[in-house]
């Protein structure tokens, strides 16, 4: 919704106010990017090096195997750099994955440490990468590269986004709408199936119809995802076609005798995909 996008602005604008060595910043909700200050290539590469791996996209994902490191000696407060050592290990769902090793709570133990990579932007140079993660959400901050980080400015930031302002201007305050918003879109079933490929994030969504139940004897009907077996070799070449620079096609429509309309449209970095079921549907109405 709007409102939720306008406070998110809001929000990142509030937080470089407060830390103007912030330099970008970005906001995701289950791996799924809702906001970003940085340019399309630099999210694009950080995006795919912080959730995306194998088709599919994870807040944990350097958190797990093969991505998450293993205790050698390296890896600890002190022990120097080690190849394993991508983020920190995380044992709650609020905390850093780049930035402060363990927050300053009662009962914590031992000192806290900083992990805190330089990341080279495409659009700006050098910059120093911290991530804070919170009940779903990531929140991606890109510091100045001459800017001294240390234990305290990190638990400020944390506290900053994390404690309740009373404006709805934090992390807290905007997850509610945020989860409603996604749950409401996540778990809406589609009325026709389809195929969406995004090339800027390499986002790959397939329609969704949930399962309908049958009783507890009979079972239910399992969900349908995308497109069927048979049809997977059909939309390779349209797939081609739209990709063809010579050609720059940006609609192409395939029918057979068998089977329903195939509509494939480009429109800049994203592809859609439409699978009609009935022979009989016009493509006019396939088009609308």
């Amino acid at each position: 919704e709007l409102n939720v996008c306008v406070d998110l602005h809001c929000f990142l604008d509030k937080l470089q106010e407060e830390f103007p060595a912030i330099r970008h910043a970005a906001i995701l909700y289950n791996a799924r990017l809702l906001y970003s200050t940085m340019s399309l290539p630099d999210t694009r590469v950080l995006y795919s090096y912080l959730v995306s791996f194998s088709g599919s996209v994870s807040n944990n994902k350097l958190n797990r195997p093969p991505y998450g490191r293993i205790p050698t000696a390296a890896s600890q407060p002190g022990g120097g750099s080690s190849s394993f050592g991508r983020s920190l290990l995380l044992s709650e769902d609020e905390g850093f994955l780049f930035g402060l090793s363990r927050s300053k709570r009662p009962g914590a133990a031992g000192p806290a440490s900083l992990f805190v990579p330089a990341v080279y932007l495409s659009d700006g140079g050098r910059g120093q990468l911290v991530v804070l993660t919170f009940q779903g959400m990531l929140l991606v901050l890109i510091f100045e590269p001459d800017e001294h980080l240390d234990a305290k400015l990190l638990e400020s930031v944390r506290q900053t986004c994390t404690r309740p302002s009373g404006d709805g201007l934090s992390l807290p305050e905007l997850r509610p709408a945020i989860a409603r918003q996604h749950a409401e879109v996540a778990e809406k079933e589609d009325e026709f199936r389809f195929v969406y490929y995004n090339h800027a994030n390499h986002s790959l969504k397939l329609s969704y119809k949930p399962p309908v139940s049958r009783g507890f004897l009979q079972g239910g009907r399992a969900a349908q995802w995308g497109p069927k077996p048979d049809e997977r070799t059909i939309l390779c070449p349209l797939h081609e076609a739209l990709n063809n620079r010579q050609a720059a096609f940006r609609e192409v429509s395939y029918l057979s005798a068998d089977r329903g309309w195939i509509c494939a449209k480009r429109w800049r970095e994203r592809e859609f995909y439409l699978l009609m079921e009935d022979p009989s549907t016009s493509l006019s109405r396939c088009q609308d």
